[in-house]
C-alpha cells in the first residue's frame, strides 16, 4: 500500500474541520515532518491564523511513534484532546489505516487523591487536627463542595478536576488533592491501586500522543524521576 503524502494528509485534516489550506500551514507541516524524520530541533514562529495545531499534529500522527505535546495552559490541553485531536485522528484514519490513540496527562494536584479524601491530611499539619468534612458546616459553601466531591469520587473515572461540573473552589479542591511532594507514593499508599493520577500515567504509556503542560514537562526534565512515558518526538506549544 502506498504511503499517503503529507499534502494528502494535511488536505484531509483541513477539509474535515471545514477550513482551507494556507501556505504557511503547509510550510510548517513540511518543516515539522522533516525535523521529526531527521530527529533534529526545529523552532517555528507561526502567526495568528496559520493553523499551527494541524501544522504539527498531522506530521506527528503520520510519524507513527509516540509524541509528547506540551502546552502552555490546561485550557489548550483540553482544546487539543477534546477538539483538535479527535477531528484530526478521524480525518486521517482512512489514509493512515490506523486510528492513533491520545491521552491527557496533568500534574498530580489536578487529580482527586483518595487517600486525602478518606484519611484527611497528616495529623502534624494544622488542618489535620480534625476531619475536613466535620470541620466544614454542611450548610457552608465549603461543606457543600466537600460533600459533592465525596459523592463525585464514587462516580468519576478520571478524578480529573476539570471533569467536575460545576467546579469547586480552590480551597475545597485543596482538601482532597496533593502535590507530588505530598504524595506518599503508589507503593506505600493504601489507595495506590486505585489512584487516579497513577492511572493517568499508565494510560499515557499506551497511547500515541500524550498531551501535557509545560509544568509537568519541566518536572520530568529536572527532578530526575520521569513522569512522562518514553517518547520519540517532543512538541512544545508555545515555547
Amino acid at each position: 500500500m502506498t504511503k499517503p503524502s503529507l499534502p494528502e494528509l494535511l488536505h484531509a485534516a483541513v477539509t474535515a474541520v471545514g477550513g482551507t489550506e494556507r501556505p504557511g500551514q503547509v510550510t510548517m507541516a513540511e518543516a515539522v515532518a522533516e525535523a521529526v524524520d531527521d530527529q533534529s530541533h526545529l523552532l517555528v514562529q507561526a502567526g495568528t491564523g496559520t493553523g499551527k495545531s494541524l501544522g504539527y499534529l498531522v506530521p506527528a500522527l503520520a510519524h507513527g511513534e509516540r509524541v509528547v505535546v506540551a502546552t502552555a495552559t490546561l485550557a489548550l490541553q483540553r482544546q487539543l484532546v477534546e477538539r483538535d485531536l479527535p477531528r484530526t485522528v478521524e480525518s486521517l484514519h482512512p489514509l493512515l489505516r490506523r486510528r492513533p490513540q491520545f491521552a491527557m496527562l496533568k500534574g498530580r494536584s489536578n487529580y482527586l487523591c483518595l487517600h486525602r479524601l478518606h484519611e484527611g491530611v497528616p495529623q502534624d499539619e494544622e488542618e489535620g487536627l480534625f476531619d475536613q468534612f466535620e470541620a466544614a458546616a454542611p450548610s457552608s459553601k465549603l461543606g457543600q463542595d466537600l460533600l459533592r466531591l465525596r459523592d463525585w469520587s464514587d462516580e468519576t473515572e478520571t478524578g480529573d478536576r476539570d471533569d467536575l461540573t460545576p467546579g469547586v473552589s480552590d480551597r475545597a479542591w485543596g482538601q482532597i488533592s496533593v502535590s507530588s511532594r505530598e504524595c506518599l507514593g503508589a507503593t506505600k499508599c493504601a489507595y495506590g491501586a486505585e489512584c487516579f493520577a497513577e492511572a493517568a500515567r499508565e494510560r499515557a504509556k499506551l497511547v500515541d500522543v500524550v498531551v501535557t503542560n509545560h509544568a509537568l514537562l519541566a518536572i520530568d526534565a529536572i527532578e530526575g524521576a520521569p513522569v512522562l512515558p518514553s517518547h520519540e518526538v517532543l512538541i512544545v506549544d508555545e515555547a
